[in-house]
């Protein structure tokens, strides 16, 4: 039986907006999951449901065996991290961590016991009796962690609580929640439209699109095996190359040619036999999805022959742009390679690890 359970889950505003749309989750217990989507999509007016900041139009909420669905925020044994770090001002850093123990009555000597223990798991024992505004922004956010692991919760909700950190930081913090979670082994769901975030701290990752799932899976299946042409094209960092195509089988290789083109523009995605499950839809236009990384530079001249129109240097890899099937995509290679812009180079594409969409539905093929 599931953790934590989203049944046909409904929010819908006074104005009339549909903000989510009949949502069906299970969660188990000790999963790191994270909500990923882009603004609107509802990742955060579903968090603020289950911990009862706004009120659930439809469905219900089940956490471990218990209806909670209409229950009072103070009532749900939930605990909350926000974006703005939500730390009292006029506390010092223990203040602010015990203070939720103190609402429940706890003892002053096991407040600062818990107090004590937290604040060591966290790394911030030195800051106890500072107070937040002598704290960087990292060692605040450290602060609500903590405030949110002194409760033991049943449940916690982190609502994009990184996204006030700079990049450096960010880095640094999100490694400290995945240790958290590793030692605490508390039920977490995370809030994020940052894709690398995501893919570095989730057990699964729930991509949402208008108001609805878009697709739940592990890292590797939301990266290479997307359900959606959405999902293909909203993660990955640079985006995968997306093109309608028509697919031919010319001379026993497979051959993607641009749909409405008058010109020989096409792409050789090599031999046939070895991508049977994309040979297979020859003939059909399709929607290509290609990853940057899986694009290299061949050695046969004269197959997938393009000129290198930008270089952009990433230190550890290379993106490469350049006009492939009459569109602007970008290729990722390894390290520094010597290339200038306006070299002609040859191509290859791993066929097997291209996507193919119904470019009418958007659904994978």
């Amino acid at each position: 039986m599931a953790y934590l359970n989203l049944d046909k889950l409904r929010k819908v505003y006074p104005n009339g907006t549909l903000a989510v749309q009949d949502m069906d989750l299970e969660i188990r217990q000790g999963e790191f999951i994270v909500f990923l989507g882009p603004s609107g999509c509802g990742k955060t007016t579903t968090l603020r449901m289950l911990a009862g900041l706004e009120q659930v139009t439809g469905g219900s909420i089940v956490l471990d065996g218990r209806d909670i669905t209409d229950l009072a925020p103070r009532e749900r044994n939930i605990s909350m991290i926000f974006q703005s770090y939500a730390v009292w001002p006029h506390m010092t850093v223990a203040e602010n961590i015990g203070y939720p123990l103190k609402l429940r009555k706890m003892k002053k000597p096991a407040i600062a016991a818990k107090v004590e223990h937290v604040a060591q798991v966290c790394g911030i024992t030195d800051y106890l009796g500072r107070y937040p505004s002598q704290l960087s922004g990292g060692q605040r956010q450290r602060v609500a962690v903590a405030r949110a692991l002194a409760v033991e919760s049943k449940l916690s909700l982190m609502d994009e609580p990184l996204s006030n950190l700079d990049a450096k930081l960010r880095v640094s913090v999100r490694t400290f929640l995945k240790e958290i979670h590793r030692e605490s082994g508390a039920t977490t769901i995370f809030v994020t439209h940052d894709q690398s975030e995501a893919m570095a701290l989730a057990d699964r990752i729930v991509v949402m699109n208008g108001g609805q799932i878009e697709q739940i899976g592990s890292t590797r299946d939301i990266y290479n095996r997307c359900d959606s042409l959405f999902t293909a094209q909203f993660m990955g960092t640079p985006p995968a190359n997306i093109k309608n195509v028509a697919l031919q089988i010319v001379g026993g290789r497979l051959i993607a040619g641009a749909e409405g083109k008058a010109g020989p523009v096409s792409l050789d995605l090599g031999r046939a036999d070895a991508a049977p499950d994309i040979a297979r839809l020859a003939g059909r236009g399709v929607c290509l999805a290609v990853r940057p990384e899986i694009i290299r530079i061949g050695s046969r001249a004269g197959i997938n022959d393009v000129t290198i129109d930008i270089v952009e240097p990433q230190g550890a890899y290379t993106i490469l742009v350049a006009r492939i099937l009459d569109s602007e995509w970008k290729v990722m290679v390894e390290g520094d390679p010597d290339l200038e812009p306006g070299l002609t180079v040859p191509l290859e594409v791993d066929a097997s690890r291209i996507m193919l969409f119904d470019p009418e539905s958007g659904r994978r093929l």
